[in-house]
């Protein structure tokens, strides 16, 4: 390589190192998704498959993964618990299983009692739980989970599933198709904040 291309070669680089300053000034603002760093769930008060209390203190210190549904619901929720099952399966030797729950909040709290839950529950995995409360106590529920940045209107349904982070707050929303093995990937992704 000739000295004078070199040279030429060594003035375009210190010229663009020099100049990336100035651009920098004047370019966009890098944009930031806030949904990323999540939401709390407020305060809530159920009744579970035992007929205990079940409230928000319960989240607390644990990854939750909460599905709304009811006892009726087939094909979506079936298939969630049928991968949560699975997820649980995959991740039973570890530590991370000790403080991992799964919630399953029926919305149909005049149909399902705390028996019909325990029995439509245990199938899948006898540690689920399952919860239900007083409309009011759902509906409330159900807004928290509509991340703050939704559509005015945008509601949970049956077989919508979530991830709830040790200090209440929504790490991620779930969508069907629902596969143990990325249910898996992406919880353990989530844990470590990648």
């Amino acid at each position: 390589m000739k000295p004078s291309f070199r040279r030429g070669l060594a003035t375009a680089a210190l010229a663009a190192t020099l100049a990336a300053p100035a651009l920098a000034d004047h370019a966009e603002p890098q944009r930031i998704d806030r949904a990323l760093e999540g939401w709390m769930v407020g305060d809530f008060t159920f009744v579970d498959q035992h007929g205990n209390a079940f409230t928000q203190e319960h989240l607390k210190d644990r990854w939750t993964f909460l599905l709304l549904g009811d006892t009726r619901c087939t094909d979506p929720c079936l298939a969630a618990l049928s991968a949560l099952a699975g997820m649980r399966q995959r991740i039973a030797r570890t530590e991370v299983a000790k403080i991992t729950q799964v919630l399953f909040v029926s919305l149909d709290s005049q149909r399902d009692s705390p028996e019909s839950l325990r029995r439509y529950l245990v199938p899948f995995d006898p540690q689920f739980i399952g919860a239900s409360g007083s409309r009011e106590n759902l509906a409330r529920l159900s807004e928290d989970l509509t991340p703050p940045e939704a559509q005015p209107g945008k509601q949970t349904s049956a077989g919508s599933l979530w991830l709830v982070g040790p200090d209440r707050y929504v790490r991620g929303e779930f969508l069907p198709p629902y596969d143990a093995l990325q249910l898996t990937a992406r919880f353990l992704k989530t844990r470590i904040g990648r």
